[in-house]
């Protein structure tokens, strides 16, 4: 089977299929799927998903070494009322996130050689303004994933003797635990207060974020997810 890589380097390449995905779900919505051009059905199958044929001009995203970062637009046709539909229902969609892959026509699901793993990217934009809306196409302005208000490099700060992880969060409404945004790993019915003291009541379960905090849970000795960075200081010897 021939990989994208020795397809991008052969002298007759199959054309490049740019697959977008914009993620209304912050807002409500449903993730949509849709491709630049259209092909004989009307839709293109790639990794088991199809995506919706439309109009699409995308332009702006020359990179250079100097100067700001490169602010693309996206322009989708809106005369078949699809993406038209998508605003009347779940109404703007200032900041949510849309991701363009590429991939050759033959690694398509239809296509001479399948391969949903065959792909470059997925390239992350956020919809940062709305700059055009007529019955003809819509437009916004995006930036790119690094490029965006409050975003910071690196990424994570690095502090030495705090955890920074998330930890589990008591709901007295369920009586449980909600893991879903939890990064720590602890997950045992074992509760400690603060100072790292054992307690029976879980809503006074709360972490000192101390390195005495993994130990009280996990184990002195044992491999630890500590969230800091113990190991660094201002001189090191």
């Amino acid at each position: 089977m021939v990989t994208i890589y020795q397809q991008a380097q052969s002298l007759s390449p199959d054309p490049i299929v740019s697959l977008f995905t914009l993620d209304t779900t912050s807002i409500g919505g449903p993730l949509i799927h849709f491709v630049q051009g259209r092909d004989a059905n009307g839709k293109v199958g790639f990794n088991g998903i199809q995506y919706e044929a439309v109009d699409i001009e995308f332009t702006g995203m020359e990179i250079s070494g100097v100067g700001a970062l490169p602010t693309p637009t996206i322009r989708l046709a809106n005369h078949d009322g699809v993406i038209q539909s998508i605003l009347n229902t779940w109404g703007d969609v200032l900041g949510c996130p849309i991701y363009r892959i590429r991939t050759f026509a033959r690694f398509l699901d239809n296509g001479s050689e399948p391969d949903g793993t065959a792909f470059y990217g997925p390239d992350t934009f956020r919809v940062e303004r709305k700059v055009n809306e007529n019955p003809v196409f819509i437009e916004w302005e995006l930036s790119t994933s690094i490029d965006q208000e409050g975003k910071m490099l690196p990424g994570r700060s690095v502090i030495r003797d705090t955890c920074l992880w998330r930890y589990r969060a008591w709901n007295p409404q369920t009586r449980r635990f909600d893991y879903s945004k939890a990064q720590c790993p602890f997950a045992d019915n074992k509760f400690f207060d603060i100072n790292d003291q054992p307690v029976v009541d879980p809503a006074k379960d709360v972490p000192s974020r101390r390195i005495s905090c993994c130990e009280a849970r996990f184990g002195k000795g044992n491999p630890l997810p500590f969230g800091g960075f113990p190991g660094v200081a201002r001189v090191r010897a």
